[in-house]
């Protein structure tokens, strides 16, 4: 099996990728790959071969597991859903529900969850819809203000 190495990519689409194998390190231009595929095959200098992921999020994303609920605005329902709220951003969220939901890509939902940090601080905001792979939805903030709070526990 091949090694992965996952990359982030920053300002003029640079990024350094590193080598699993021999740990030399390349800065590489990758914005020919942006709007293709994200991951790519290289072969280092050393002659081995290793899978590269390109991240070309603007904002870092943190892995969390935060209860939550979401009330779908689109449809005009008032039933609040409890979901787990799986990945977090300056930009959105991605979550994944218990139950069986009838939400769509395109829908407005509101969302609100508490953070695991010591002010358990309770963040609510209306979301889009981006995408859905199974039981799991992406969502973009739709207003996106500064949130002090928000933006401390991502550093964290």
């Amino acid at each position: 099996m091949m090694k992965t190495v996952r990359v982030f990519v920053g300002k003029g689409n640079k990024t350094a990728i590193t080598c699993p194998f021999c740990q030399k390190t390349n800065e590489v231009s990758v914005g020919k790959f942006k709007n293709l595929k994200h991951t790519v095959v290289t072969k280092c200098s050393c002659q081995q071969q290793f899978t590269v992921e390109l991240n070309f999020r603007q904002y870092h994303r943190k892995k969390v597991e935060l209860n939550g609920e979401v009330r779908n605005v689109s449809t005009g329902s008032s039933k609040w859903l409890e979901v787990t709220v799986v990945d977090l951003s300056m930009v959105g969220l991605r979550f994944k529900v218990v139950e069986a939901t009838d939400i769509e890509k395109d829908h407005i939902l509101r969302v609100r969850f508490t953070l695991d940090n010591q002010k358990a601080t309770e963040i609510e905001k209306e979301v889009g819809v981006l995408n859905r792979k199974n039981d799991e939805f992406g969502c973009e903030f739709l207003f996106i203000d500064y949130e002090k709070e928000l933006g401390f526990y991502l550093r964290s």
